[in-house]
């Protein structure tokens, strides 16, 4: 039985551009406070490797005061750390996997094909490197099946990519006994094709404001018969997303109590993009909102992606489809024989001139 940790996708050094730059300092410092914290759960659950399935860094030639205190981070482990370089962090002739000493019990793999790397005599690891910002690495490696087989590689588990996109039909026939990828930025969960399990952790911690959901990285044990592993979520700066919609908004006060009980927790870590939708009745002061909600979340954007209420008869004169649909309407409403059926017949206007505008909000 093997005890590990996998993490994928950590991006030191990236450089968080969209943030202040009194925010974005800290966004890099609590990407190496993840780093520590992920050799100090290793050290905690005595974990025999660490696998770091690609994109340690954000870049293939990284500021040296970034790789310097990874590669003395990492030297501290205590125990082997594996890294399978990336579609960000690839194997290049100024990579410094190849330039800087690296420690001692950090190995990096440095083909675009399969090699392995013998932890046991009777545990092997197989990995491999991109050397360009894109791969297609075959699964193909002469495996013992007598010995434990673990595979650690970037890998796009969506399959839709040039970022070596992985079949699982391929990986079924692979006879790994569990395969560690990287790539995909939200965590897979533990999944099984044929007899081998695979998983891909998620980034360590988000890159932009879209970069939402659980962020962490992954440690268990992979024997050759069952595999088990946690997810562990990262204490970090994390990144959401909150739609409020303005339907029955009338006024600055009522918006801001509409936001307030739709906080998550600890705002003081969260990097929130506020999305106003659907129709609205007034002009929301909108610095005032993101001032507002600056002072309560770590860094707020407010995109405006509402729309002003419209008159469904100010379509009656395009020649579009709109216009047809709204002109059908208008003859059936004369052909009502009372007002509330003309009512529920404007109602149905609104939805389908709001779902040929493409609108994902329904007009109140």
């Amino acid at each position: 039985m093997l005890t590990l940790v996998h993490i994928a996708d950590l991006h030191l050094g990236a450089e968080y551009a969209f943030l202040p730059e009194e925010k974005a300092a800290v966004c890099r410092e609590a990407q190496f406070q993840l780093l520590e914290r992920v050799l100090e759960h290793a050290g905690n659950i005595s974990a025999e490797v660490i696998l770091v399935a690609g994109d340690l860094f954000d870049s293939p030639t990284p500021p040296a005061a970034v790789t310097n205190r990874a590669f003395s981070i990492l030297g501290k482990a205590r125990r082997p750390v594996l890294i399978s370089p990336g579609s960000h962090d690839y194997l290049g002739a100024k990579s410094p996997y190849l330039t800087m000493p690296l420690p001692e019990n950090v190995f990096v793999f440095q083909s675009n094909r399969l090699t392995p790397y013998f932890l046991h005599p009777d545990t092997v690891i197989w990995g491999a490197a991109f050397t360009g910002p894109s791969a297609f690495i075959p699964l193909d490696a002469p495996i013992d099946p007598q010995h434990l087989n673990v595979l650690s590689m970037h890998g796009d588990l969506r399959g839709t990519s040039g970022y070596n996109p992985i079949d699982p039909n391929q990986l079924a026939d692979s006879e790994f006994d569990y395969a560690a990828f990287g790539h995909n930025h939200a965590c897979s969960g533990l999944c099984r094709s044929g007899r081998t399990y695979y998983a891909c952790p998620g980034c360590t911690m988000g890159l932009e404001p879209s970069d939402t959901g659980s962020k962490g990285f992954l440690s268990g044990f992979v024997d050759k018969d069952e595999v088990s592993l946690r997810f562990h979520r990262a204490n970090a700066v994390r990144f959401e997303e909150i739609d409020i919609p303005l339907g029955q908004v009338t006024e600055d006060k009522e918006l801001a109590g509409l936001v307030r009980d739709r906080l998550p927790e600890d705002c003081e870590r969260v990097c929130a993009t506020l999305c106003l939708i659907g129709e609205r009745k007034y002009e929301p002061d909108l610095e005032g909102l993101k001032g507002a909600l600056c002072q309560i979340f770590f860094h707020c954007f407010v995109r405006d992606r509402s729309h002003a209420r419209r008159d469904p008869w100010d379509y009656l004169e395009r020649d579009d489809l709109p216009g047809a649909v709204t002109r059908r309407y208008r003859d059936m409403m004369n052909e009502a024989g009372n007002q509330i059926e003309q009512a529920r017949l404007l109602r149905s206007l609104g939805y389908a001139l709001a779902a040929l505008e493409g609108e994902t909000e329904l007009p109140e």
